[in-house]
């Protein structure tokens, strides 16, 4: 099982890049969310998101069981649950600077942990490692909204 959880927690070893891999993973998920969403109904993406946000809690809780870390870096399937979020706010046909929007919204607050992603990060064990990342896209979706309002 251990071994599952690191494959799975990893992102199928995206996070053992040794150069920016929750950047990497944000754009790996980019890409599965471009060509997912065009094969299946757009629904299935936000159950799918679900799934795996309940199943990363599970193995990340089975990963870190005996690592001194409290956030290893390894793990980066918080981050593809992270940028998933503002990507369900958008479909298929949307242009190519809004996906960037979303990509680089999430990924500047996911950096930086502006209050309150500072905060979730420090929660204990499993629930902080995930935490930070769906508030960062959630303050990602604000930004978003605002400015496809703007724009449009």
């Amino acid at each position: 099982m251990k071994l599952t959880s690191k494959i799975f927690v990893t992102l199928f070893g995206i996070g053992l890049f040794p150069f920016a891999p929750g950047t990497l993973a944000s754009i790996a998920t980019v890409i599965i969310w471009y060509f997912y969403i065009k094969i299946f109904p757009f629904f299935s993406f936000i159950i799918l998101i679900i799934i795996l946000t309940i199943l990363a809690y599970l193995l990340t809780r089975i990963y870190i069981r005996d690592i001194k870390d409290k956030d290893p870096k390894e793990i980066v399937i918080d981050e593809a649950i992270g940028q998933s979020m503002p990507l369900m706010f958008l479909n298929v046909n949307s242009d190519l600077y809004i996906i960037m929007v979303a990509f680089v919204t999430f990924r500047f607050f996911d950096i930086f942990k502006v209050y309150p992603i500072n905060l979730s990060e420090n929660l204990p064990g499993a629930i902080g490692i995930i935490a930070d990342d769906i508030v960062a896209g959630i303050y990602s979706i604000i930004v978003l909204m605002i400015f496809k309002l703007l724009i449009f």
